[in-house]
């Protein structure tokens, strides 16, 4: 089978058909961000950190071939597994404040989202993923960027090619 990949056109093509792509992450962020509001009480800063911490401390993991376990939301990843992640890194990826990323991490600790070793390294919590609400969130998420990409396909923002 012939693997295909999405690459963008070129600039003029985008610029011709801007307003389209802006409108269609529009609609994007408007549908995936209040999916999120029940969850962290529409504090946006918290899911930006969260998921800085959930990519940072997994990303070791999904580069080697033992990630093969792992491709699942179903499967949480043990904390021994998660690299973990400091404050002052995620305050540098986010562009949030590091005092701010501290007070927040320590809020979703208390929360039951996070775990902090005794080293003050942060990892998601095994399990924090696989509750119905999470794995329904990434679901709905993957419908509306399936959207996205098909309304760019369409208007020739973007281009699929053999890989």
């Amino acid at each position: 089978m012939n693997k295909k990949r999405l690459v963008p056109s070129n600039r003029a093509k985008l610029d011709e058909k801007s307003r389209i792509f802006a409108y269609e992450f529009g609609v994007l962020l408007c549908e995936l961000l209040p999916r999120y509001q029940s969850v962290f009480h529409s504090d946006f800063s918290k899911v930006l950190i969260i998921h800085a911490i959930g990519v940072a401390s997994v990303s070791r993991l999904m580069s080697r071939p033992e990630s093969a376990g792992y491709e699942t939301l179903s499967e949480a990843v043990p904390a021994e597994l998660q690299v973990p992640v400091n404050a002052l890194s995620i305050a540098e990826s986010t562009g949030i404040p590091r005092e701010t990323v501290r007070r927040k991490i320590k809020e979703m600790i208390a929360d039951g989202f996070l775990i902090e070793d005794e080293r003050g390294g942060y990892r998601m919590k095994p399990g924090t993923l696989q509750t119905d609400g999470a794995l329904d969130i990434y679901y709905q998420q993957l419908l509306t960027l399936t959207t996205l990409l098909n309304r760019c396909v369409e208007a020739g923002i973007i281009k699929i090619e053999d890989a």
